[in-house]
């Protein structure tokens, strides 16, 4: 097994330097700056930013659903691991742990700024509206965030630090409080299939949750579609794959080499293919529906007024439809092609159809929104321009995941920990 960890360096003329401190120094000054705007939102109130009665989310709940989204590898790669009993992947679902977790987290970072009143963030655990799908997607992701966080905590632990430390030895107290965590930590991780499965369940049971969300909007419509749900697991699905292929060539190829073989990295850009391709078949059918065999007379007059501020048709067609054809089957020919730089590039189209996708519906649901009245309707065109407030804070938690990422790619081992395992094998 290789534990050894290959810093990147940028190369000068003949010399080489270690950028990581200046990368670091980098997402420390946009975490600061997301400071800034956090202090006005949470002295000052939603008055601040560019949201109001009527386009009641905006930037940051994009980054929000991006966050989650590009967190789907974490409960697909729980599956592969621990049920399917695939053990190739275990090293790779290790860091698709990390990366829900980050996921998760930022999207907590963002919803306590979203919120009226962020102090209030801890109702709906002890108020219960079960009626609500807000609700249970805020109960899934509470619960799945610390299905998570169990799943990270064996991993951070593995760290040789928590066990070859001089004050270890030199404080008994220290070191029988790191052997009792350490035992705690490696129960946990023999509970790993009882992770996935209630990984998986959470999952599908809050993505498919905040598709059906834009269907209850006032601007139901071109953002209704009984497909939805399953549009937004796949979605995650597939853009969460394809991000944990991006990182993976990074992390394994570049700091590690040798600890994932590429057969590997070349699978998982292929099962990220595959889940695209399926989603673009499922798209493409909910897209029918909704303009050609719906009576809902209101969505061509709706398309055409979001065409008129933006290029929202445009942004279905060519960044929805035929980049994920192009990218799906690029992605899922990975072994065929045997181009890491190709394949890196189409990965990147998943990563972003995730947040065009649900920025697409955020902006059908409420810019151009349908009044409620089924006799007269009328559609409303609404304006929304985030200010620097919402920028700075959006800033903010992206740095935090940044940050987090970057100081995991740097010192935690992703061996094959408690159990032993080589990821070759």
């Amino acid at each position: 097994m290789q534990n050894t960890i290959v810093v990147p360096k940028l190369r000068i003329g003949s010399r080489r330097f270690d950028i990581f401190p200046l990368w670091i120094a980098l997402l420390i000054s946009g975490f600061i700056f997301g400071i800034f705007g956090a202090y006005e939102v949470l002295t000052q109130g939603l008055q601040v930013t560019g949201l109001n009665n009527h386009v009641t989310w905006g930037l940051w709940i994009i980054i929000d659903l991006s966050a989650i989204g590009l967190g789907g590898s974490a409960f697909l790669f729980g599956v592969i691991v621990y049920l399917l009993r695939l053990k190739r992947f275990e090293v790779v679902g290790r860091l698709a742990v990390l990366l829900g977790f980050l996921g998760y987290s930022t999207a907590g970072m963002v919803l306590l700024f979203d919120l009226g009143q962020p102090l209030r963030f801890w109702h709906p655990v002890v108020y219960w509206q079960p009626h609500s799908l807000l609700w249970e997607i805020t109960m899934c992701v509470v619960l799945y965030l610390t299905v998570l966080l169990a799943e990270l905590l064996p991993i951070i632990l593995e760290h040789p630090v928590f066990h070859t430390h001089p004050w270890l030895e030199r404080f008994p107290i220290l070191g029988k409080l790191f052997k009792f965590i350490n035992s705690f930590a490696h129960a946990l991780h023999k509970l790993g299939p009882l992770w996935a499965v209630a990984g998986l369940t959470l999952s599908i049971l809050h993505q498919a949750s905040l598709g059906a969300t834009y269907g209850m909007l006032a601007g139901r419509g071109v953002s209704f579609g009984p497909t939805v749900p399953i549009l937004f697991i796949l979605s995650a699905m597939a853009g969460g794959t394809a991000l944990l292929f991006i990182l993976s060539a990074f992390v394994f190829r570049k700091m590690r080499p040798g600890l994932v073989r590429d057969e590997v990295i070349y699978d998982i850009a292929r099962i990220a293919g595959a889940i695209l391709l399926l989603w673009v078949y499922i798209r493409m059918w909910d897209w029918a529906v909704i303009n050609y065999y719906s009576f809902n007379l209101n969505v061509a007059s709706q398309t055409e007024l979001l065409n008129t501020i933006a290029p929202f048709s445009a942004s279905f067609w060519f960044g929805e439809i035929l980049a994920s054809v192009v990218a799906g089957f690029i992605l899922i020919s990975a072994k065929k092609i045997g181009n890491f730089r190709i394949i890196l590039i189409a990965a990147i189209f998943p990563v972003l159809l995730v947040a065009l996708l649900r920025w697409n519906y955020n902006f059908a649901g409420l810019v151009a929104s349908i009044s409620y009245d089924p006799y007269t309707p009328i559609i409303w065109l609404r304006s929304y321009t985030p200010t620097w407030q919402e920028w700075a804070v959006g800033t903010g938690v992206i740095s935090y995941w940044l940050l987090g990422f970057s100081f995991a790619a740097r010192f935690l081992p992703f061996h094959a920990g408690h159990a032993g395992e080589e990821a070759h094998h």
